[in-house]
């Protein structure tokens, strides 16, 4: 299965990034596992050029991989990330407590992230998605009986794709409404989560023709979303609407978002009222930031969760949650990101991607 074998399913994992650097006092940070392996596959550089070997490279001890002495393992300097604060108000945002540093957006950091594949006998201890697709029976029904089948994604810049190795999608400027593409291309070349989660439910269901639309605008909010819902959304004639907002709003409270989105809800239903929903919460951000702390998106995520049930065809795919499993078994959130702050690498994508078609009991 590859780049979609769920992580909390199975015995393999695919392209597990570590990435080994330290913390504000100078801790070793990174290095560890989802799972203790039984065989290590390859370790391999972000674009697979590179194989890095045992006892030469790196050992092994538990869950944790360590660079040995003379490693070609790249090592992320905390200077490169972590900046001193001079005032500048677009770096006011991302400081850490006390508010002398910074969090330095990193759109390459993926440089110093390692891929490990690995084998494993564990079971996943922690929290895992679970299949809610009776809930959503209207787009089960058409899928299996074929034809035209329109899929719309809508969200912020998560949801846009980006930090994506292989983004190609058609987005929406967030002021201009606007479409234009959005393209990202390095190795190795992985493609947003709305283009995995649309091609996988096409490998699933080969008689349907599924109309993939993306919506989403890089900067959104789910008040944003509410305010142009009618004008981005009714015109595609959604069977079934993905929608990822959140890391935008994160601070505000878990009753004004739901008030948000049943607004978009209720607008897109005025003009399709068979149309279906996939209500997905985001990834954590990183722990570091002040302003990111004590944030409301697990409050958010229950919201999303009362939305779906009071309506029909609405159901939860609780990423936040698996993002809080995978940081209670040791990941590091510099080995999650894809720009040190708020966007997921391809690992996290994929994060998305399963647990999206988890939701919809393709997986």
């Amino acid at each position: 299965m590859g780049i979609l074998q769920p992580i909390w399913n199975g015995a393999f994992v695919y392209q597990e990034p570590v990435c080994f650097s330290a913390d504000r006092d100078g801790k070793p940070t990174g290095g560890t596992l989802l799972y203790r392996p039984d065989e290590i596959l390859s370790v391999t550089s972000f674009d697979g050029s590179v194989f890095y070997r045992p006892e030469k490279d790196y050992i092994l001890q538990g869950r944790r991989l360590l660079r040995t002495e003379a490693s070609r393992i790249p090592y992320l300097e905390r200077s490169v990330y972590g900046k001193p604060f001079t005032g500048a108000p677009e770096a006011a945002w991302f400081r850490l407590p006390g508010g002398e540093e910074y969090i330095a957006v990193v759109t390459d950091i993926y440089r110093w992230q390692v891929l490990v594949t690995y084998t494993h006998r564990e079971p996943w201890p922690e929290f895992q998605p679970e299949t809610c697709g009776r809930s959503l029976s209207g787009s089960m029904e058409r899928l299996r009986a074929g034809g035209d089948f329109h899929l719309t994604f809508y969200g912020d810049s998560i949801t846009a794709g980006w930090e994506a190795s292989g983004c190609n999608e058609r987005v929406v400027d967030v002021e201009t409404l606007r479409e234009y593409h959005a393209s990202i291309w390095h190795a190795p070349y992985q493609p947003a989560w709305a283009e995995l989660v649309t091609n996988a439910l096409q490998a699933r269901y080969p008689q349907s023709n599924i109309l993939k639309t993306n919506r989403a605008a890089g900067g959104s909010t789910v008040r944003w979303g509410a305010e142009h819902a009618e004008e981005l959304l009714s015109p595609s004639r959604p069977d079934l609407i993905v929608m990822g907002f959140g890391m935008n709003n994160m601070q505000e409270s878990a009753e004004d978002c739901r008030d948000a989105i049943l607004s978009i809800i209720h607008t897109v239903r005025r003009a399709q009222p068979d149309c279906e929903f996939v209500l997905v919460s985001p990834m954590i951000p990183n722990p570091e930031i002040a302003g990111f702390q004590n944030n409301q998106l697990p409050a958010q995520q229950a919201a999303l969760y009362q939305i779906a049930s009071s309506l029909e065809g609405v159901c939860v795919a609780p990423v936040h949650s698996v993002f809080q499993a995978m940081a209670a078994r040791g990941k590091h959130y510099l080995e999650l990101s894809g720009n040190c702050i708020n966007h997921p690498n391809d690992f996290s994508v994929r994060i998305y991607a399963q647990t999206v078609l988890r939701t919809l009991g393709v997986l």
